[in-house]
């Protein structure tokens, strides 16, 4: 069975233009506006599953320091080379399930498209708490279909199909939305 960062690396060159087909221009200037409105003056982040980078940018420019994570080692040299002018932000492959990072390590997590296309988003929920500082916040986005009208939810559905084909069956949305 392909697991979930195997099967993401496969669209490293395109994701970031196929994310924006499926979700649209303005729902991610209005995440990115939301992202923003979140994070203050934190210290330390950690973008886990962290993709191509699309938050750890904005993050970069609010935080201290930010550590952009991710399992997939196409998506990782994907932010490396995306993200090369910003002194702040480490990149590291790290499993979402287990991180090597202490106990208390970061002002807040981002969470940015994981917790609906991993095998365990309970487990990966209770990583990041782990990681978080007292006070701390969890930031999560997720595109899914869930509270869409029926029209579009199918017109989502078929951009996400002409672009990345069949939802995966381990996928946490094939169990809720299918």
């Amino acid at each position: 069975m392909e697991n979930d960062y195997d099967y993401w690396s496969r669209f490293v060159e395109t994701y970031d233009e196929d994310n924006l087909f499926i979700i649209g221009q303005k729902t991610h200037e209005e995440v990115m506006r939301w992202l923003s409105e979140q994070l203050g003056e934190d210290g330390r982040i950690l973008d886990l599953g962290c993709g191509t980078g699309t938050y750890t940018r904005l993050a970069a420019e609010k935080a201290g320091e930010v550590v952009a994570a991710d399992m997939s080692r196409e998506m990782l040299d994907a932010i490396r080379a995306r993200l090369a002018d910003l002194e702040n932000v480490t990149v590291r492959q790290e499993d979402c399930y287990r991180t090597s990072f202490d106990d208390s390590s970061f002002d807040v997590v981002i969470l940015g498209n994981v917790v609906h296309v991993v095998h365990d988003p309970v487990a990966v929920l209770r990583e990041s708490r782990r990681v978080l500082k007292d006070g701390g916040r969890v930031l999560v986005i997720d595109f899914t279909a869930h509270g869409l009208p029926k029209d579009d939810k199918k017109a989502m559905m078929r951009r996400y199909f002409s672009r990345w084909g069949p939802i995966p069956e381990w996928s946490f949305a094939a169990t809720v939305e299918g």
